[in-house]
C-alpha cells in the first residue's frame, strides 16, 4: 500500500514543462526580474526613436539608439550576471533537485518514526486496536 505524502519527491523541471504561455513567461520573469525590465525599457527607446525620426528630430532619435544599444547591453549583461548568480554554487539543477528529495524523504521518515513507525493499514480495527 502506498501512502500519499507531503513529502514526495518533486522535480521542478518537469513542472516548469508543463506551465502554459503567460504561466511560463512569468515564472522565467520571477527567475530573472532585470531581463524583463531591461526588455520593456529597450522597446521604449526604441519606439521613441522611431517617432522622433518619423518627426524630423534627428538629434532626440540619435539620443534614443544611442539608450537602444546601451540598454541592449545592460540587459545582456543582466542575463549573463543572474545566471552566473544562480549557478555560484557549482551544482547543476538536477543537483540541487536531488538533495531536496533526499531532505524530504528524510523528513518523511522522521514522521514515521514519530508515529510510532505504522503505516496505516486497511484491516478494520476497533478502538482498543484489537481486531
Amino acid at each position: 500500500m502506498v501512502v500519499p505524502s507531503s513529502f514526495d519527491p518533486y522535480d521542478a523541471e518537469d513542472a516548469v514543462r508543463n506551465l502554459k504561455g503567460f504561466q511560463k513567461l512569468w515564472y522565467h520573469c520571477k527567475q530573472q526580474p532585470l531581463v524583463p525590465i531591461g526588455v520593456l525599457a529597450t522597446c521604449y527607446a526604441l519606439t521613441r526613436s522611431a517617432i522622433a525620426v518619423r518627426g524630423g528630430r534627428h538629434k532626440e532619435a540619435n539620443k534614443y539608439f544611442t539608450a537602444r544599444v546601451v540598454l541592449q547591453g545592460l540587459t545582456l549583461v543582466a542575463l549573463v550576471g543572474t545566471s552566473i548568480y544562480m549557478q555560484s554554487d557549482g551544482k547543476t539543477q538536477a543537483e540541487r533537485n536531488a538533495e531536496k528529495a533526499a531532505r524530504r524523504k528524510q523528513l518523511w521518515l522522521e514522521e514515521l518514526d514519530r508515529q510510532g513507525g505504522r503505516l496505516p493499514t486497511s484491516s478494520s480495527t476497533n478502538d482498543n486496536g484489537n481486531v
